[in-house]
């Protein structure tokens, strides 16, 4: 189970503490421990993040790609959402998006940000190499992979944007070198989508 971390104000910290809150030095961050009911901090709980993107259920895809930087082959780690997920769309262009729209269809996620942390949490018990980083291609930060050799970033758009790409398979022998590990719970976040009619049945794992 992931620890739940605490947005303590410096001027709350002794009733945190008070309360059964830990103290994370390394990490400077207060914490609630094992078998303490984190309900009693409620007021410093981090709030869920905005998402666009739902689903009730998700698959982890990984597969492997030559590193850029220093040629050797590293584990890659991406977000597939089967048929059914939903994502939150503008009814026009000059409002708030308001309306949630089921596709029939599955998808691949990419330049994921705000994941929930549910999720982020199965992300990093797979992977340390799949994190939060800046991007000055996209000058923005968001979830990616990162090289397991060299810790070089391996950005979104090779990955997912191009046919052919790590995780844009063209044909049934590309699919079947990605392995799916699939988890019945929510998914949230915000990022890109994309259809297509990319061979989704063939990835090792689709079935099940």
């Amino acid at each position: 189970m992931a620890r739940i971390e605490l947005k303590v104000p410096f001027a709350e910290k002794d009733e945190a503490k008070r309360l059964g809150a830990r103290w994370d030095s390394g990490r400077k961050v207060w914490y609630v421990p094992d078998g303490i009911d984190a309900s009693a901090f409620s007021r410093w709980l981090p709030r869920e993040p905005d998402i666009t993107v739902r689903s009730g259920s998700y698959f982890i895809a990984q597969t492997t790609k030559i590193c850029w930087r220093c040629s050797k082959s590293t584990s890659v780690f991406g977000f597939i959402l089967p048929a059914g997920h939903e994502s939150l769309e503008y009814d026009n262009e000059d409002e708030e998006p308001d309306t949630w729209y089921r596709h029939e269809e599955p998808t691949i996620v990419h330049y994921v940000d705000n994941l929930l942390p549910a999720i982020a949490a199965r992300i990093k018990a797979l992977t340390p190499h799949y994190r939060i980083d800046f991007s000055k291609t996209t000058k923005s930060s968001y979830w990616m992979n990162h090289c397991e050799h060299c810790g070089m970033k391996q950005g979104d758009f090779e990955m997912y944007c191009d046919p052919g790409g790590t995780f844009y398979p063209m044909d049934e022998d590309d699919a079947s070198l990605i392995l799916l590990h699939k988890f019945a719970e929510p998914f949230g976040c915000t990022g890109s989508r994309m259809y297509g009619d990319f061979p989704f049945e063939y990835m090792r794992g689709a079935r099940l």
